[in-house]
C-alpha cells in the first residue's frame, strides 16, 4: 500500500442537499441525485468507514473497507462527493464518489461500496447493465472502466441501491449504465461457440474473435499462453528464460556473465501472485491440481511446439521461422544424441546482455535433465544434458563447447528501449517524485486493474519511449543479415540497425498477432458488442495465467471499454459459504454482463490444500468441476431461445471420429456429443447450436469426449427446474494433437513436424498441421454432416 498525498481532498458539493453537479437528467420526480457531506475516519484491518449521516443524501451508504490482510493507510481514509465521471453515451446512476487519501493503494484489495438509484437505470435496462467507472488522482483524468472484482448489487430499495465490489486504489467511482442499456437491437447469431482448455485456451479465444462471423462465444479456460501475449512472452524472457547475470552486472560488480543474478530479475508481481522463475530453476509443483509433470524435459518440448506453431519467439532468423539464426534446419534431422555430442559453434555472434564485443562463442546445446537429488525442474550437472533445446543458443562462457550452468541463453527479440511510458520519462525523474507519497507523477505506471492504459512499465514499447536503434542484437555497428560480412568477421547475423524505427522481431509479431488486444482492436464496434468472452486462471497456475488473464480483463475493461464481470473464486460468484457447496444454478446468470472472468484459487490456502490443487493449472478436484459447469451454464445464457423441452433418453457420444481436411489433406480425428434425443424420429426437424472443445497439451480429443456425460445430466429434466437446464447443443472435440502421435526429437517430417501439441495454429513450417484452418474445414464437415442451427437475425435485449 502507497500513500500519494494523505491529505488530499476529495470534490465535495456545497452545502446539504446540493443538487449532485453533471449526474444528467434531475428533473424526473423520485430520480434526481443529492450529494453532501461525506465521513471520514482510521480504517483498520476488517474495519469499515462508512457514510451513514442522512443529510449526506445520495452519498449515503459510501463506504470503504479492509479485509484481514488488506495493507491500511496510516492516516485517516475519507469519503465524499467528487465532480461527475459519466462517459459519452452514458448515464450517472449515483452520485461520483472520492474514496482517499487518493491514490493509497493495497496488493490486497480493499471493499468499496458506491451508492446509486437503480430508479435511474433506463426503462430497458437491468441488473447486468450497472457499471462502474473511475478515474484516477493522477494522470489526464480520462475516466475508464476499471475490471474490479466481485460485484454485489443491493438494490432491494431502488431509490437506495449500493454496488460493493474490490478494488486496489482508492480513488474516485461512479456507477453509470449506457443510456440505451437493454434497447432491443437485433444482431446475427451464428449459434457456435468455442471453448478451449491450457493449450486449447488462448487458441480458442484467438480463433474465435478472429472469426466473429463463426463464433458468438469464445471461452478460454486457463490458456497457456494466457489472453496477453504479450505478458506471456515477457514472463518467458524474465523468467523461464532469464536469471543470467549480463554484462552490466559484471561491470557493476553484482555477479560475472556465466553466473545467476537472481535480485536482478524483474520484480514479481506480488498483488497477482506472480510466480518467478529463472533457466536453472523452472518450476516444479507437487500433489495435485497441476495437469502436467512439470520438468525439465516437458518445457523444452512445449518450447519447441509453441516455436513450430508460432515461431521462434526466442531469435529470429529471416531465412527461417524457427531454427535460431547461423542454424540450417537440416541440423533437426540429426539425432538428438548426434546433435548433443555436436554442436553448432557461431563465432561473431553479438548480444548486448551476453556478448557485446562478440569474443565467445555462441553455441546450440542440449538441457541437461532434472533429478530426485536437487528437485524436478532444476537443473542437475549430473544427469545428462540429451534434450535439444532447439530453438535456443547459448553464449559459452569458459569455451568448452557445452552449456554449463549459470552460462545465458539468449533472446534477441526486440531492439533495446526503455519502458518509461509514452511521455518517455521515468517515473523517479518526474517532477514531485517521492517513493513513498508519490511514486508515480505522471500518473502513468501500468497495472492492469488501477491503471490498464498506463505505458510506463507495462512490458512493451510505446512510441515516445527512449530504445537504441542497433538492431536486434542490441550491439551497435554490427553487420546486418544477408551483407558481405567485413574483414575479420565470419558471418552477419543482426536485423534492423539504423532503418529509424523501433524493431520487434517479425517472430514475436505473429504471438502479438493472436494477443487479445490485437484480435479485439481488429474488430468492428459491433462486432465487439456481440462478442461474448469467458476466462478463467488459477492464482498458482504455473506459467502465470492468472497474471496474463489479468492483463487480458485490463483489455477488456479498461481499454475498450466492454462490460466485464470479474470473480475472486466460487464463493463470491455463486454467493455461497464455500467452493465445496457452489452450485451453478443459484447464480442469476442473466445478472452478469456477457464476459466474465473467474479467477480461482485462495490467497491464504493452507500448505495442504495447496497440495491437493488449490489455484493451480487444473485446480483442485471441486475446483474443476465447478470451472467445467460455470462456463457451459454461462456460454449456455449466451444463445438467444433453446431447446430445453423434456428429453428422456440419453444422448450419443461417437468416439475415433475422422475426415480429411480439404485445405491440408490432414486426416483429422474428432469426438461428437449428440444431444438427448437428437436421433428420434420425431425431433428429426430440430436443429443446434454447436461448442467446439479445444484440448490440452499432450491430450487428444477421445481424452474429453467423456466430459459430455456430465454435461448432458444438466439438459435432463430430472436434475433441473427448466429454467437452469443447459439448452440441448452438438459439442465437436477438436483434434490438437501431433500426427503421428510420436513423442521427442526429431519429428517425422511427413507428418504434423511437432511432438506433442500443435496449439491450434496455422505452422509456418507448413505441411499439414495448419490446425486453424482445419478447425474451420471441421466447422463445414460438421454443419454438412449433422443437423446444425443455422445463422439467423434475433432480437435480443443486450
Amino acid at each position: 500500500m502507497r500513500t500519494l498525498a494523505a491529505a488530499l481532498l476529495y470534490i465535495s458539493a456545497a452545502g446539504t442537499g446540493a443538487l449532485c453537479a453533471g449526474c444528467g437528467d434531475n428533473t424526473t420526480p423520485g430520480t434526481e441525485l443529492r450529494c453532501a457531506g461525506g465521513a471520514s475516519g482510521v480504517l483498520t484491518a476488517g474495519g469499515q468507514v462508512v457514510v451513514d449521516d442522512a443529510a449526506a443524501a445520495d452519498l449515503r451508504g459510501a463506504a470503504i473497507g479492509a479485509g484481514a490482510a488488506t495493507t491500511v493507510p496510516a492516516t485517516a481514509v475519507s469519503i465524499g462527493c467528487a465532480a461527475d465521471l459519466v462517459p459519452p453515451g452514458f448515464v450517472a446512476l449515483g452520485p461520483a464518489v472520492s474514496f482517499g487519501p487518493a491514490g493509497t493503494w493495497s496488493d490486497r484489495s480493499f471493499t468499496l461500496t458506491v451508492p446509486y438509484k437503480a430508479v435511474r437505470l433506463p426503462a430497458t435496462g437491468g441488473r447486468r447493465h450497472v457499471r462502474v467507472v473511475a478515474r484516477r488522482h493522477v494522470g489526464d483524468g480520462t475516466p475508464f472502466f476499471p475490471p474490479v472484482s466481485n460485484r454485489i448489487i443491493d438494490d432491494a430499495d431502488p431509490q437506495a441501491a449500493r454496488l460493493t465490489f474490490q478494488a486496489g486504489e482508492l480513488a474516485t467511482y461512479q456507477v453509470v449504465a449506457e443510456a440505451e442499456a437493454g434497447t432491443p437491437r437485433t444482431e446475427r447469431f451464428a449459434y457456435r461457440a468455442i471453448i478451449g482448455i491450457s493449450m486449447g485456451g488462448n487458441a480458442a479465444m484467438s480463433i474465435g474473435l478472429s472469426h466473429p462471423d463463426l463464433f458468438d462465444v469464445t471461452a478460454d479456460l486457463g490458456g497457456e499462453p494466457g489472453p496477453s501475449m504479450r505478458y506471456t512472452l515477457a514472463m518467458i524472457r524474465d523468467y523461464l528464460f532469464g536469471g543470467f547475470c549480463t554484462a552490466d552486472d559484471e561491470a557493476a560488480g553484482r555477479g560475472a556473465v556465466g553466473q545467476l543474478c537472481l535480485d536482478q530479475q524483474r520484480p514479481a508481481r506480488r498483488d497477482q501472485f506472480e510466480l518467478t522463475s529463472d533457466f536453472e530453476h523452472m518450476i516444479y509443483q507437487d500433489g495435485s491440481g497441476v495437469g502436467l509433470t512439470l520438468r525439465r524435459d516437458l518445457y523444452m518440448k512445449a518450447a519447441r511446439d509453441l516455436s513450430r506453431a508460432l515461431s521462434n519467439p526466442a531469435l529470429y532468423n529471416p531465412d527461417h521461422p524457427y531454427a535460431p539464426p547461423g542454424v540450417d534446419p537440416a541440423y533437426f534431422e540429426q539425432p538428438a544424441a548426434q546433435r548433443c555430442a555436436n554442436p553448432i559453434v557461431l563465432a561473431d555472434f553479438f548480444d548486448r546482455e551476453f556478448n557485446p564485443d562478440g569474443s565467445r562463442a555462441v553455441i546450440t546445446f542440449c538441457d541437461g535433465n532434472d533429478g530426485e537429488a536437487l528437485g524436478l525442474g532444476v537443473l542437475d550437472p549430473a544427469v545428462p544434458a540429451t534434450n535439444p533445446a532447439e530453438v535456443l543458443l547459448a553464449v559459452d562462457v569458459d569455451g568448452d563447447g557445452r552449456r554449463d550452468p549459470g552460462e545465458p541463453v539468449i533472446t534477441n527479440a526486440y531492439e533495446p528501449f526503455a519502458d518509461v511510458g509514452a511521455d518517455g520519462v521515468a517515473s523517479a525523474a518526474e517532477p514531485g517524485y517521492d517513493a513513498a507519497s508519490n511514486p508515480d507523477p505522471a500518473g502513468d505506471d501500468y497495472h492492469y486493474q488501477r491503471n490498464p492504459r498506463g505505458t510506463e512499465q507495462n512490458l512493451d514499447f510505446d512510441a515516445g519511449e527512449p530504445y537504441q536503434d542497433v538492431g536486434l542484437d542490441g550491439v551497435a555497428g554490427t553487420c546486418q543479415h544477408g551483407a558481405t560480412p567485413p574483414a575479420g568477421v565470419s558471418r552477419c547475423y543482426d536485423v534492423g540497425e539504423g532503418d529509424g524505427v523501433w524493431t520487434l522481431s517479425p517472430n514475436v509479431t505473429r504471438w502479438y498477432e493472436n494477443d487479445v488486444s490485437t484480435r479485439l482492436a481488429a474488430l468492428t464496434q459491433p462486432q465487439r458488442d456481440h462478442v461474448r468472452m469467458w476466462f478463467d486462471a488459477g492464482i498458482r497456475d504455473f506459467l502465470n495465467a492468472s497474471v496474463s488473464a489479468n492483463a487480458g480483463a485490463g483489455i477488456i475493461s479498461g481499454q475498450f471499454g466492454l462490460p466485464l464481470a470479474v470473480f475472486d473464486g466460487f464463493k463470491v460468484l455463486g454467493d455461497t459459504r464455500s467452493e465445496n457447496t457452489y452450485d451453478f444454478t443459484n447464480v442469476a446468470w442473466e445478472d452478469l454482463p456477457r464476459n466474465g472472468y473467474l479467477r480461482y484459487g485462495n490467497p491464504d490456502a493452507s500448505e495442504a490444500d495447496i497440495a491437493l490443487g488449490d489455484g493451480r493449472h487444473v485446480g483442485s478436484a471441486v475446483q474443476l468441476i465447478n470451472r467445467a459447469t460455470s462456463a457451459f451454464a454461462w456460454l449456455d445464457k449466451q444463445f438467444p431461445g433453446g431447446d430445453r423441452d423434456d428429453e428422456l433418453g440419453a444422448g450419443g457420444i461417437l468416439r475415433e471420429q475422422s475426415f480429411v481436411a480439404p485445405s491440408s489433406g490432414r486426416d483429422t480425428p474428432y469426438a461428437l456429443f449428440l444431444p438427448p434425443g437428437y436421433d428420434k424420429p420425431e425431433n428429426a426437424g430440430r436443429r443446434y447450436p454447436v461448442v467446439y472443445f479445444l484440448h490440452g497439451y499432450g491430450q487428444e480429443p477421445d481424452d474429453l469426449v467423456s466430459l459430455s456425460a456430465a454435461f448432458e445430466v444438466y439438459m435432463l429434466p430430472s436434475n433441473l427446474e427448466l429454467a437452469d437446464r443447459f439448452q440441448k447443443f452438438i459439442i465437436v472435440y477438436v483434434d490438437g494433437r501431433c500426427r503421428p502421435n510420436l513423442d521427442g526429437v526429431p519429428v517425422d517430417p511427413t507428418g504434423d513436424r511437432c511432438e506433442r501439441g500443435t496449439f491450434y495454429r496455422d505452422a509456418p513450417l507448413g505441411g499439414p498441421a495448419q490446425m486453424e484452418q482445419n478447425l474451420l474445414d471441421l466447422v463445414d464437415h460438421i454443419d454438412a454432416m449433422y443437423r446444425t442451427k443455422a445463422p439467423e437475425m434475433v432480437e435480443i435485449s443486450p
